[in-house]
């Protein structure tokens, strides 16, 4: 299925601009309801890549993954018995009940650990996976209520499946 993902993610990179055009045709409408059509299939194959890791981590548990080039930064922050679980690249990250919910929304990286979720922009920030109350997708957004009041919204690819991610590091830590 890994690879059917990463067909459908290529596939529907080179469709969005056509849709986002207008397709080629006179009628905006059109080009709306191709975009709908665009980001069910998308929900649909997030949700699909979500039940599969949701089995996978039943029958093998989490399975760590290595640090790239790209992620270097937050290898020193890293303690001895965390591991790296996921990546997102280029999310965008809303604060709610903090001290930095004024602040504009900011570009970010997201990675989870088997102990917290870090989010890597101009500063890095931790969130100790045990603090998190719940998870929802919402809109093609995931949002996270940590047990102190702050919530984040998180736009980001593939939410469903980064909501099993984190599902999953939690259930390993227990």
């Amino acid at each position: 299925m890994d690879k059917r993902v990463a067909s459908k993610q290529r596939s529907r990179d080179g469709q969005a601009g056509r849709f986002a055009s207008g397709g080629g045709t006179d009628d905006p409408g059109r080009s709306d309801r191709a975009a709908e059509r665009l980001t069910a299939c998308d929900a649909a194959t997030d949700q699909a890549a979500a039940d599969e890791a949701r089995l996978r981590y039943r029958h093998r548990g989490v399975a760590p993954i290595q640090p790239d080039e790209f992620d270097q930064r937050i290898v020193p922050t890293l303690e001895p018995d965390e591991a790296l679980v996921a990546v997102r690249r280029s999310a965008v990250v809303r604060h709610t009940g903090s001290s930095e919910s004024g602040a504009q929304p900011g570009p970010v990286d997201v990675y989870v650990t088997t102990r917290r979720l870090l989010l890597v922009g101009s500063d890095v920030q931790g969130f100790d996976l045990a603090t998190l109350d719940q998870t929802v997708v919402s809109n093609e957004r995931l949002l996270l209520a940590l047990g102190n009041g702050v919530g984040l919204t998180l736009e980001v690819d593939w939410p469903r499946l980064l909501r099993v991610e984190i599902a999953a590091a939690r259930a390993a830590r227990r």
